[in-house]
């Protein structure tokens, strides 16, 4: 079980003080478009992820004409231990910074996502199932690097070996670093396709396994060597010689034309059998849903403490569904914070909720 206890916010975006003492499990911000409600969800998940979940810029933040320091506060229970957690957001000399602190002592964002995960859908995530693969990836591999802290240091480092053999592909130096660049490369690329694999495979089997009431999908990966994909010296070679053939494209290209988005990516609905860029608007949602909840189940079974945040959650979903939805959302025995314009939407949770209207 993990809970926030206690919020509070200082000249964080549009709030110049906001306080709450938090006593249950499910927390509802009601009130009009525009009135506040996501900008605390937001202030919640920067914990988890620095972009948070609108990916907005840090100066945008700190409150207009405030003192240029922006603070979120909280007193936060995990696995029976009590942590006051800080994250401060400062403008120094049109230099903007950000700190984490816990107990009033600096602290590493990967350290506290240690101690608790946000996990968190908004509605803009929704088009994730309409807009393509390369925004289905980027979702995948922000879950993944939730989960798994050396998926994101493997991202980093892949990022970065790309950017300098782009830099020696135009320079036109001779090849033997160039060679010792991709081989490191080829490497990586290859660790970071078996990390996707292998969450896809954890996801897929908790759906079939947890999810009874809510829509079955499968994640699939494919890369032009699929079959190849287990060997890993046969895949390697494959990885490093097509590398190698691209060099003359890849510099003019200025890019990487192989490399982490070349792994193609789909997600298949069970019940219909077919892709769900095929399903209606409602039926993507609840698969989204879906993956969101195999996700937290996945934290469950692992004994990794997280908190759910739910953005305008009823958008595309209908009573019944939302009823289920709240159903499974009991089982993880976690606290769960919602938004929505009207009450009347919580009426499933309305006895077991503490509800904040933000006026």
């Amino acid at each position: 079980m993990a809970q926030i206890k206690s919020l509070n916010l200082i000249n964080f975006k549009s709030y110049s003080s906001f306080n709450k003492v938090i006593n249950s499990k499910n927390i509802v911000l009601t009130g009009p478009n525009g009135s506040g409600k996501t900008n605390i969800l937001e202030a919640l998940s920067f914990f988890s992820n620095s972009k948070g979940l609108r990916s907005e810029k840090l100066n945008n933040q700190i409150k207009k004409n405030s003192n240029g320091k922006a603070v979120v506060n909280i007193n936060l229970e995990s696995n029976k231990l009590d942590y006051k957690l800080t994250y401060e957001v400062i403008n120094i000399n049109n230099e903007i910074k950000k700190k984490f602190k816990s107990d009033e002592k600096n602290i590493s964002q990967n350290l506290i996502t240690k101690i608790i995960k946000f996990i968190w859908l908004s509605p803009s995530m929704d088009n994730i199932m309409y807009e393509g693969k390369s925004i289905k990836r980027k979702f995948l591999d922000k879950l993944i690097s939730q989960y798994n802290l050396k998926f994101v240091t493997a991202l980093n480092e892949y990022k970065t070996l790309s950017n300098e053999r782009i830099k020696l592909l135009n320079e036109k130096k001779n090849d033997s670093w160039l060679n010792i660049l991709e081989s490191k490369i080829s490497k990586i690329l290859y660790d970071i396709y078996i990390a996707r694999r292998s969450y896809a495979t954890l996801i897929n089997e908790i759906s079939s396994q947890e999810l009874f009431n809510f829509r079955k999908f499968i994640i699939k990966y494919k890369l032009p060597f699929e079959a190849e994909i287990k060997n890993k010296e046969i895949c390697l070679k494959i990885i490093e010689k097509t590398i190698l053939n691209n060099r003359s494209i890849d510099s003019l290209s200025k890019r990487n034309t192989f490399g982490i988005n070349s792994d193609d990516i789909s997600f298949f609905d069970i019940i219909k059998k077919s892709s769900s860029d095929l399903l209606s608007t409602g039926e993507q949602k609840s698969i989204l849903l879906s993956i969101i909840l195999s996700n937290c189940h996945l934290y469950k079974k692992n004994n990794q403490n997280f908190i759910m945040l739910f953005d305008e959650i009823s958008s595309h979903i209908d009573v019944n569904n939302m009823r289920k939805f709240f159903a499974e959302i009991d089982k993880f025995d976690t606290q769960t914070w919602y938004t929505g314009t009207d009450k009347i939407l919580f009426q499933a949770i309305e006895n077991k909720a503490f509800f904040i209207d933000i006026g």
